[in-house]
């Protein structure tokens, strides 16, 4: 493993070690009384972490995808820069989903099922988009 994949890894398991916290902190704080109906912010916050993690796909194939079939090598200091930019924006949609359940979690008085779904999907995202060498073809 090249010192610039121990970087994003680190970055990596930073990132997922936070949506921990995060399910953490819903599942420990005590919340007032339900007043009024919050169901039309539940809505969007679907919608928009849907968004986020089909997003984060696009944006791994634009930006990443010419480590992955070889074009690009991280053996050129030139990539560096794009390799670390790429992987930390494709975390950074994975884990908006968490962040937006997180939300959820708080507006709905911590309500389980409407914060676990979506840093349970989170959790998967980044699972999806962990920075294995194995994923990277060396260039030819």
């Amino acid at each position: 493993m090249k010192p610039v994949q121990l970087t994003v890894f680190i970055i990596w398991g930073a990132l997922c070690s936070s949506l921990l916290v995060y399910a953490g902190m819903l599942s420990s704080m005590t919340f007032a009384p339900a007043q009024g109906n919050q169901g039309s912010l539940g809505g969007i916050v679907a919608l928009a972490a849907g968004c986020a993690a089909a997003l984060s796909f696009f944006i791994r194939k634009l930006l990443l995808g010419g480590f992955v079939n070889g074009q690009l090598t991280l053996d050129d200091p030139a990539n560096h820069g794009r390799f670390i930019a790429g992987n930390v924006v494709v975390f950074a949609l994975s884990e908006g989903v968490g962040v937006l359940g997180f939300v959820n979690g708080i507006t709905s008085n911590g309500a389980g099922d409407a914060w676990l779904p979506y840093i349970g999907g989170a959790f998967i995202l980044m699972l999806l988009h962990i920075p294995l060498p194995s994923r990277f073809k060396p260039a030819s």
